[in-house]
């Protein structure tokens, strides 16, 4: 068993297909038996948990060779800088603010040339040698790895990229979650890889090398990028169909949940203004949406909720000693409030509300506050 690079659950190696390959794709030789002696075997999985393809192996390091990533030609170079133009461009900012972080920036080439996009650049890089070169540039470096915990001074940083790294990482989870830390609450950033799609689609099983110990597709990078906290904001290949790219941006949870401490206040100014307005309230409708609300509408002097299941009817809520009562209840009621809390049947209930009282007037007030749509009701006979 292998334990996956990404979701750390096991996958089985059974199915795990094995290619003879060169030790190392930058490793060459001045002589013909030193390069012989550079063979090995790879033994490629798939998870099928997260779907990532890995290797099983250990990685490559190239602590004294320079790899090809450091050689960028004028276009690459053109094509980063526009790259890192459109991740301003997402921030919303303007071009010369904010701190960039580059995870894995090798000799530093590309922040050179981006020093003047930014306040600061700042780069980590693991190996001595590319480390020293890039400092030797007069770039602020790091010689670290990025993991959980890792500390990156000069943070927090407003943007971070990331080109050709998550193929060589041994902790993916790991990494992310070091990156998401040293991140501002408003930070965007670009990651690119190795797209796998176009070796599956061209069968080149060339691309499976021992430098590369992850390889990527659309789902697993999305997969992977979500996991650890971000919110992929557009993800595709470019490059002659060769690279895969994800902006993407540092997700908050305030924004999803944040709703609920609001909503329990608002739930509270529900019970005081029904009070003030000392008229009935009933709920239509003892659904789970409804039932972690009944601790607060208990307090209620003149509460009661019907429902139309005979397996609530005439039982006790669950934490309450409120009994539910039969929908008929209702025709007892002369005036009042009655809130449909049965989302999936609203307008089946307000078309019954309607029929019971003449005329069912939605109180926008107690529906805000309640979060579920409530009608005044009044009898027909009522005065």
């Amino acid at each position: 068993m292998w334990t996956c690079r990404l979701c750390e659950r096991p996958v089985s190696t059974d199915r795990a297909v094995v290619i003879n390959t060169p030790a190392g794709t930058q490793l060459f030789s001045d002589d013909a038996a030193t390069a012989l002696a550079l063979q090995t075997r790879i033994s490629v999985v798939e998870c099928v948990h997260c779907s990532l393809i890995q290797l099983t192996g250990d990685p490559v390091v190239y602590e004294q060779v320079s790899s090809s990533s450091s050689c960028v030609s004028e276009p690459l170079t053109e094509h980063r800088l526009g790259q890192l133009r459109a991740l301003v461009s997402m921030s919303g900012a303007t071009e010369g603010s904010g701190r960039m972080l580059e995870i894995g920036c090798g000799d530093g080439y590309l922040l050179d040339h981006a020093k003047g996009m930014f306040d600061a650049v700042v780069g980590i890089e693991p190996t001595r040698r590319n480390a020293a070169t890039a400092a030797a540039r007069g770039l602020d470096i790091r010689q670290m790895l990025m993991g959980r915990g890792a500390v990156v001074e000069g943070g927090p940083f407003d943007y971070f990229c990331c080109f050709h790294v998550m193929e060589h990482v041994t902790q993916i989870s790991s990494v992310l979650n070091g990156v998401f830390d040293v991140l501002s609450e408003e930070a965007v950033g670009i990651i690119e890889v190795p797209a796998t799609e176009a070796a599956i689609a061209q069968q080149r099983f060339g691309d499976f090398m021992p430098d590369h110990l992850n390889y990527f597709t659309e789902v697993s990078l999305r997969t992977a990028l979500e996991w650890n906290g971000f919110a992929v904001e557009k993800i595709y290949r470019d490059w002659g169909g060769e690279h895969l790219v994800a902006y993407v941006r540092k997700r908050g949870v305030r924004s999803n949940i944040g709703f609920i401490a609001e909503r329990q206040k608002m739930l509270d100014g529900l019970v005081a203004e029904v009070s003030r307005r000392g008229l009935p309230f009933v709920i239509w409708g003892v659904s789970h949406h409804l039932l972690p609300y009944i601790s607060i509408l208990g307090k209620l002097e003149q509460f009661a909720a019907v429902d139309g299941s005979p397996s609530k009817v005439g039982r006790y809520i669950p934490s309450t000693g409120l009994k539910v009562r039969p929908i008929n209840t209702l025709k007892t009621l002369n005036r009042g409030y009655v809130a449909v809390t049965a989302p999936r049947f609203r307008d089946e209930i307000v078309g019954e509300l309607t029929g019971m009282f003449g005329s069912a007037k939605e109180d926008d007030v107690l529906s805000k506050a309640l979060g579920f749509p409530v009608f005044e009701c009044s009898s027909p006979l009522a005065g």
